[in-house]
């Protein structure tokens, strides 16, 4: 690629610039990290308990569907509509009864 005319920084002077920036970013990263790793932690227990009870209805769903599955031949249909997508649809279904 061409250079542009014009006043060009020494390669050296963009080095220490990029190496300063570097360092900035290094210090900052270490003084945050004491305040950030906590919160991170707590978010993370938090999600880690609010999957308990999910997993524990997955498992019984999984449990029931495999019993069923046991007992009959034939192949079981299953919604598979992700629970967002069930929430928008009782959602816009509730608005069009108001109306």
């Amino acid at each position: 690629m061409k250079q542009l005319p014009g006043r060009s920084r020494p390669r050296w002077q963009q080095q220490l610039i990029s190496g300063l920036v570097f360092g900035l970013g290094l210090v900052l990263m270490a003084a945050l990290l004491p305040v950030v790793l906590p919160i991170l932690l707590i978010a993370g227990l938090l999600a880690g308990l609010a999957l308990i009870p999910i997993l524990r209805q997955l498992r019984n769903e999984l449990e029931q569907l495999d019993q069923v599955q046991k007992t009959s031949s034939e192949r079981i249909p299953m919604d598979v509509t992700p629970w967002q997508q069930k929430l928008w649809d009782r959602w816009k279904a509730s608005l069009n009864r108001r109306s």
